[in-house]
C-alpha cells in the first residue's frame, strides 16, 4: 500500500515568494492498482509524480510504502519506473530490443546475458513489441514509441511505475488500448502500483481509482463512476468546468470532510461502512453528493505477507555504466551516416586547409632552415610559422566544438530518463569524455604528422608540437562539454561554444598582442593562448623567435606551464559538466 499523507511542496517563484504547488495531498493505492491523477494544466499532477519519485523534495507530509517513508528514504532507482512525457528520451539509432537491452544493462549489475535477454523478452511481450523488436526506433509510430518508453521503465521490474502524460496526442482507440496496457503492467507484479498523470478525461473507468487535482489540492479520490455524482455533473467532460466554479481550497476541504466515508463506501481503506443514504455538504452553495455503497463485489487484495516480495536489482558502478555508454555511443555514431561522414571529412579536410595556408610560405621556411639570415626572409618566415601554429591549434579546437557542444545538450532527455533509473552523472560524463578524447587526439596527431611530412619538419621541439595542439583540443572539448551540460538546447550550446572559440581567436595573443600586464589577467581564461604560445616558446634559440617576440607583446608560456594550464582548463570543463549534469531539468 502506498499512502500519501498531508503531502505539501513549495517552490520559490521568480519574485522569491514561495509558491505552494501541492497542499496537504492525501490518498492511498494498494498493490496491483492503476491510479489516474487528473486535473487541469497547472494543478500539480507532474509535481506530485516528481515528489513521489524523489525528484523534488516535499516540504511536509509523508509517503509510506511497506512501512518506509519515501520522504525520508526515497525509492531505490530500480524500485521506480519513470515514463517521461518527452518522446525524445529514446535513442533513435538503436533497435527496440537494443534500447531495452541498454536500459537493462545500465540498471542491473551481476546479471548474465541470458538473464538480461530473458527479462527483455518478457518486457517485449508485456508491452506488445515482440513482433517489431528488430526495428529501428526512428521508424516507430507514436503509439509504438510510447510502448517502448513504458518498456524501458519496466526492465528493472519496479514496484512503482509513474507515467507522465503517457497517452497525450494519441487517438481514442490507442488511448483506450494504452489504459488497458497499464492494467496489464500493474497485474504483472502483485505489489506493483501504476500512477498515470493526465489531462484526459476519456476512458476514466478503465482505472481502478481516480485522483482529481485542482491547484495543488486533492478534490476527489475514488472510482471514476463516482465523479459525476460527487461533482454534480452529467458527464466526465464537465468536471474541469465544475472545478473552476469554486476555490481550490474549498474543494480540498470538502473532500477531506467526506473522504473517510467515501473510502469506506468503496473499500479503499479502513473498515467498510454502509452508507444508507446520500448526504449533502451543508457548507457549500452547490450540493456535493456522496454515493451509496455499491453492491458490486470487491476483489480481496493480498496482504503484504502474501505478496511476492522480490529482491532489488543492484545497480552497476559508474565505471561499468561508462563502459556501456561508450560502446553505445560508438554504435550510434556508426549508424548515423551524416555524423561519421562529417567527422571523416574534417579528419581529411582540416589538414588540407592547414597545408594550403602553409604552402605559400614553405619556401621561406626551408630557406631559414638552410641558414638564411636576411630580414626579408626570416621575418616573413617567422610570421608564417606563428600563424600556422595558431591555425593548427584553432582547427583542433573547432573540432572540439563540433564534438563537445551538442554531446550532452542533444541527449539531455535520454540522460534525464537514465539518471532516474540509476545512471550517475559521473558515469555519463566519463562515457562522454572517453568518446570525445580519442577522436580529438587522433585528429590532432594526424594533422601534425601531415604537416611535418609536407613541410619536411616545422620548427619547434617535437614534444611541444605534438602534445600542445592535442591538449588544447582536449581542454576545449571539456569546456564545450561544460557549456553543453549547462545549456537548455543544443542550438544554444553550439552558439555559446562558437562564441567562446571566437573570443579565443581574438585574445590568444597571436593576432593582436595584448600588453603583458593585461595578458597575465586575460590569458589564464584563453585556451588557445597556451597551445599557441607554448609552441612559440619552444622556438627559443632559433631564428624564428626574435621576430615573433618583437612583433607580439604578449607573454609566452613555457611548454610545461602551457601543459599545466591546459590541464586546469580540462578540469574546469569537467567540473562545469558535472555541475550541469547534476541539475534537474
Amino acid at each position: 500500500m502506498l499512502e500519501i499523507n498531508n503531502l505539501s511542496h513549495v517552490v520559490i517563484g521568480r519574485n522569491k515568494e514561495p509558491l505552494r504547488v501541492l497542499e496537504q495531498v492525501n490518498f492511498m493505492a494498494p498493490g496491483c492498482h492503476v491510479l489516474a491523477v487528473i486535473g487541469p494544466s497547472g494543478s500539480g499532477k507532474t509535481t506530485l509524480l516528481r515528489v513521489i519519485a524523489g525528484l523534488a523534495e516535499a516540504e511536509a507530509g509523508s509517503m509510506m510504502l511497506g512501512g518506509r517513508d519515501l520522504v525520508k528514504t526515497p525509492l531505490y532507482a530500480n524500485q521506480l519506473g519513470w515514463v517521461p512525457a518527452e518522446d525524445d528520451s529514446l535513442i533513435d539509432q538503436l533497435t527496440v530490443r537494443e534500447n531495452l537491452m541498454s536500459a537493462a544493462i545500465l540498471r542491473g549489475a551481476g546479471r548474465t546475458r541470458d538473464e538480461l535477454l530473458s527479462r527483455v523478452s518478457h518486457v517485449l511481450v508485456t508491452v506488445g513489441l515482440e513482433n517489431i523488436a528488430t526495428e529501428r526506433t526512428s521508424e516507430l509510430a507514436l503509439p509504438q514509441r510510447r510502448r517502448l518508453k513504458l518498456g524501458m521503465a519496466l526492465v528493472a521490474d519496479p514496484v512503482i511505475v509513474l507515467c507522465d502524460d503517457f497517452t497525450v496526442g494519441l487517438d481514442v482507440r490507442s488511448e483506450r488500448e494504452f489504459e488497458a496496457l497499464l492494467k496489464m503492467v500493474a497485474s504483472d507484479r502483485p505489489d506493483r502500483i501504476v500512477i498515470h498523470a493526465t489531462d484526459s478525461l476519456a476512458n476514466l473507468s478503465s482505472y481502478d481509482t481516480v485522483v482529481v487535482m485542482h491547484e495543488g489540492y486533492v478534490a476527489f479520490h475514488g472510482p471514476a463512476r463516482a465523479l459525476p455524482h460527487y461533482f454534480t455533473v452529467p458527464t466526465y467532460d464537465e468536471v474541469y468546468a465544475r472545478l473552476a466554479k469554486r476555490p481550490a481550497q474549498r474543494w480540498g476541504d470538502s473532500w477531506m470532510k467526506h473522504r473517510d466515508a467515501y473510502y469506506a463506501a468503496f473499500k479503499l481503506g479502513g473498515d467498510a461502512k454502509n452508507l444508507s443514504a446520500a448526504e449533502e455538504d451543508p457548507g457549500d452553495e452547490d450540493r456535493t453528493i456522496l454515493m451509496k455503497q455499491t453492491d458490486e463485489p470487491v476483489e480481496d487484495k493480498k496482504t503484504t505477507a502474501e505478496l511476492d516480495i522480490r529482491p532489488i536489482i543492484p545497480l552497476p558502478g559508474s565505471f561499468s555504466q561508462a563502459q556501456h555508454l561508450l560502446k553505445r555511443r560508438w554504435t550510434v555514431l556508426r549508424r548515423t551516416p551524416r555524423e561519421w561522414v562529417t567527422h571523416g571529412s574534417l579528419l581529411v579536410g582540416m589538414p588540407l586547409v592547414a597545408m594550403l595556408l602553409l604552402l605559400p610560405n614553405l619556401k621561406l621556411i626551408k630557406e631559414v632552415h638552410g641558414g638564411a639570415e636576411a630580414a626579408e626572409v626570416v621575418w616573413p618566415a617567422a610570421h608564417a610559422v606563428s600563424m600556422i601554429v595558431l591555425v593548427q591549434v584553432l582547427l583542433v579546437m573547432f573540432m572540439a566544438v563540433r564534438l563537445g557542444a551538442r554531446e550532452i545538450a542533444s541527449r539531455r532527455a535520454v540522460f534525464e530518463r537514465e539518471r532516474i533509473g540509476g545512471v550517475t552523472s559521473c558515469g555519463w560524463l566519463l562515457g562522454s569524455l572517453l568518446f570525445l578524447m580519442p577522436v580529438i587526439l587522433v585528429q590532432s596527431v594526424w594533422m601534425e604528422m601531415f604537416l611535418e611530412i609536407i613541410s619536411g619538419g616545422l620548427p619547434g621541439t617535437q614534444g611541444a608540437k605534438l602534445l600542445l595542439p592535442a591538449l588544447s583540443g582536449v581542454a576545449f572539448a571539456s569546456v564545450c562539454l561544460g557549456i553543453s551540460a549547462n545549456s537548455s538546447t543544443k542550438e544554444r550550446a553550439h552558439s555559446a561554444c562558437l562564441t567562446v572559440l571566437c573570443i579565443n581567436v581574438l585574445l590568444s595573443g597571436a593576432l593582436l598582442g595584448l600588453p603583458q600586464a593585461l595578458g597575465h589577467v586575460v590569458h589564464p581564461f584563453i585556451t588557445a593562448h597556451y597551445g599557441w604560445s607554448g609552441i612559440i616558446d619552444s622556438l627559443k634559440g632559433t631564428a624564428y623567435f626574435a621576430p615573433i617576440d618583437h612583433l607580439v607583446k604578449t607573454w609566452f608560456a613555457t611548454p610545461p606551464l602551457a601543459m599545466i594550464m591546459l590541464g586546469v582548463h580540462f578540469v574546469v570543463g569537467v567540473a562545469l559538466s558535472f555541475v550541469g549534469l547534476g541539475r534537474r531539468k
